[in-house]
């Protein structure tokens, strides 16, 4: 099996302008479209010298593991540590790797790891300082992997992207003297290549991408209704429930079998055992009878699982 290697695309990147240029061509970045098509309104409540300071804390992070991959220099900060820590087992390939489409995109991919002679997980590394990241930060992370991963596939020829994953980092302290720390490394899954590159398409068309990840409106609409019917139905399960208990423990107590009103019945069900076959120790103990043959399938109807 021939190695695949990764290839210099020819494309520029200014990081203080934080342009890329393809010759006298600029090439657009994917975060600024990712975010405007899935989270425009993120940031709408947060002051701009918060936003400025939490951009510069990523920018310092960054610059210090690409010192620590590149130069063999480790600043002595803990999220250096951190990440070195993390990725110890990893064979990084390349950090800050630019994948491009030749035409409008390039984006920069933190970390590229080899799995194989043909195989690489690629990684972007985040300095969020909540704990737990949000609905919003986690489904720009995924459209941001799963984009890299189209470019990457397309740029280097071979090459399959294994998985996908946030290296999440951070290290500050709290208003109350306590340190946030955080060192994990979170799993993403990829987005299908024709719904990254929908989403590309509406950014250059200045259309709206209609993401089929979010709730659409005309079903957000009764998303409050529905909590509320959940609710109010676990209400009154639980005090049926507790009306049956003490009905029972009624019947019981008398040695009654039945009651019955005018418009209701109530009738004890006897204690009673049940059987059933288990299959998978069937399956063990005669391995080689043909029990395929006395298995019946029916089809199960779809449904709705909704979780609150």
């Amino acid at each position: 099996m021939a190695k695949v290697n990764l290839i210099n695309n020819g494309v520029v990147f200014l990081e203080e302008p934080h342009e890329y240029w393809l010759g006298d061509k600029q090439l657009f970045g994917i975060t600024s479209a990712i975010q405007n098509q899935v989270a425009k309104s993120e940031y709408d409540n947060c002051p701009e010298h918060l936003i400025k300071k939490a951009g510069q804390y990523g920018t310092d992070v960054h610059q210090s593991i690409q010192r620590l991959i590149n130069d063999f220099e480790h600043d002595g900060t803990i999220e250096t540590e951190d990440f070195r820590e993390l990725t110890k087992d990893m064979s990084i390939e390349a950090c800050e790797y630019n994948v491009s489409d030749l035409k409008h995109w390039a984006s920069n991919i933190d970390i590229v790891a080899r799995v194989s002679d043909k195989e690489f997980d690629l990684y972007d590394i985040k300095t969020y300082s909540n704990s737990k990241l949000t609905k919003s930060q986690l489904l720009k992370a995924k459209f941001q992997l799963s984009i890299y991963a189209m470019l990457f596939e397309g740029q280097v020829k071979g090459a399959k992207v294994r998985n996908l994953g946030i290296i999440h980092i951070c290290c500050k302290t709290k208003k109350d003297g306590s340190e946030n720390h955080i060192s994990e490394i979170i799993p993403v899954d990829r987005i299908p290549s024709d719904i990254c590159q929908n989403l590309l398409d509406c950014e250059l068309q200045g259309t709206q991408f209609q993401n089929p990840y979010d709730i659409p409106k005309d079903v957000a609409s009764k998303v409050n209704r529905i909590i509320k019917l959940i609710q109010t139905k676990k209400e009154c399960e639980d005090e049926l429930n507790e009306i049956k208990k003490d009905v029972l423990e009624t019947m019981l107590f008398l040695d009654v079998k039945s009651w019955k009103g005018e418009n209701i019945t109530f009738s004890r069900i006897e204690e009673t055992q049940r059987s059933s076959f288990d299959l998978a120790a069937f399956k063990k103990a005669y391995p080689d009878l043909p029990y395929d043959s006395y298995i019946k399938t029916s089809k199960v109807a779809g449904s709705l699982k909704i979780a609150v």
